[in-house]
């Protein structure tokens, strides 16, 4: 078979539970949901660091930022790649190597001007443009701009021409909230809270039709690889301190991740293994059929998606740095806890069973608290140890110095308060937790 095309569609800051396929039960999302329905939805992926120039830097190089080296946003430089990342060789210039053309349309956030490894660049920014091309109202939605563009590249193959690699980077429904009118209809007034969040979602998600329909009528469709996914999430100021994004809570980082491969890959299917970012570019090297660096920090999910039984991670591992205090985090999710550590020690544990909203942090049960919430918690000492050394572990396959002091911390923490207790105090280790209230 022919190497495929990849078709790369991102909007940026979106929840993975802002679409239909992910449950929600009042969005209007029928494009992606029919997306889903054609190809494998990942129900556990993830970004590497919650904000954007971090997680793209690493969704373009394939290691984690703290090895990448862009641990906060950019603005004002030509080529970020070039002038502050660690890693120069990106997923594009390895797929032009390969004989791949490359081409972007949207947000890069990743510098201010077109970088030498993209063949087409058109309608494309780093950040902070209006999500209007020109006054709100009566103008034109720039998503529909780079649409009517991406289309048009499209529309241009030919038979015999290389395969392709294309981005469409969409800056909604990351905030200012806003969209065409018609896309409010199912959200205002009707007591939904950031009507315009999901209203930019739905607008994305006739994009998105658009985009498939043109791959459909232009029969691209059968051999090119979609994956749609964000770079991150969104917390709506809901967290700690107002905090925006830059927080380890799942509406920040656990983001949706679709692929549909209609030559390859079977339909309705669902992957519960955790991936994430790290694994897009060997995903993506793989579905082209290029060799794979030996320096990348994830694998190809190809496996996964054809429904193999892999040896694969069972956990996510995230980084931070929060926006306001500056607090710098590792976080290590499993299927049941969640882990947030920090250099300053500043420590959560959230029981995601009995608890996934995360609302109650039980790191260092029983204590005493104004509202009496944790007076009747276990210790969950051994939970925390068995946690902090997979963070260590994690950290450790791909040379994070910072995560294994964090996780350091984390046990120094445990020792410090069984040194102060009471003989007798704590909760032995075969002691079931408590469910939370």
């Amino acid at each position: 078979m022919e190497r495929p095309n990849i078709v790369l569609i991102m909007p940026d800051q979106q929840r993975a539970d802002s679409l239909g396929c992910y449950g929600n039960c009042f969005t209007h999302t029928p494009n992606v949901d029919r997306l889903a329905r054609a190809g494998v939805r990942f129900d556990r992926a993830f970004t590497v660091w919650p904000v954007c120039t971090p997680a793209r830097g690493t969704m373009w190089t394939g290691v984690y930022p703290h090895a990448h080296g862009l641990i906060d946003n950019v603005y004002g430089v030509d080529d970020a790649i070039a002038t502050y990342s660690r890693v120069k060789t990106t997923v594009f210039d390895l797929l032009k190597q390969a004989g791949y053309r490359t081409a972007h349309f949207g947000k890069w956030h990743l510098g201010e001007v077109k970088p030498p490894f993209f063949d087409v660049w058109e309608a494309s920014f780093n950040s902070r443009v209006g999500h209007w091309v020109g006054a709100w109202e009566g103008s034109q939605y720039r998503p529909d701009l780079q649409t009517d563009r991406c289309i048009a590249f499209l529309q241009q193959q030919q038979a015999g021409d290389p395969p392709f690699i294309m981005v469409q980077g969409y800056y909604p429904p990351h905030d200012p909230f806003s969209a065409p009118k018609k896309f409010y209809q199912p959200y205002r007034g009707k007591g939904v809270p950031f009507a315009g969040y999901y209203a930019a979602v739905s607008a994305l998600d006739a994009n998105v039709g658009r985009i498939m329909d043109t791959l459909d009528t232009t029969g691209l469709a059968e051999n090119t690889v979609v994956i749609y996914y964000s770079d991150h999430g969104e917390t709506f100021f809901y967290r700690e301190d107002g905090e925006h994004k830059f927080v380890c809570f799942d509406e920040a980082i656990l983001v949706p991740l679709i692929v549909r491969w209609p030559a390859r890959l079977a339909a309705v299917r669902v992957v519960s293994q955790p991936v994430g970012l790290q694994d897009l570019v060997p995903t993506v090297l793989d579905c082209a059929g290029a060799p794979l660096p030996p320096t990348l920090h994830g694998s190809s999910i190809l496996a996964l998606a054809r429904g193999e039984q892999v040896p694969w991670r069972d956990y996510a591992y995230v980084e931070n740095i929060t926006h306001k205090r500056k607090r710098v985090q590792r976080c290590y999710r499993t299927e049941s806890w969640k882990l947030i550590g920090a250099l300053d020690g500043e420590h959560a544990l959230f029981d995601l069973q009995n608890d996934p909203e995360e609302e109650l942090d039980v790191f260092l049960t029983p204590r005493d608290e104004i509202m009496n919430r944790y007076n009747d918690f276990p210790d969950y000492a051994p939970v925390i140890a068995e946690l902090a050394d997979g963070m260590r572990q994690a950290a450790a396959r791909i040379d994070d110095d910072t995560g294994a002091q964090i996780a350091d911390s984390v046990l120094a923490a445990i020792k410090s308060r069984l040194s102060k207790a009471p003989t007798g105090s704590t909760t032995p280790a075969g002691t079931p937790p408590r469910p939370v209230p």
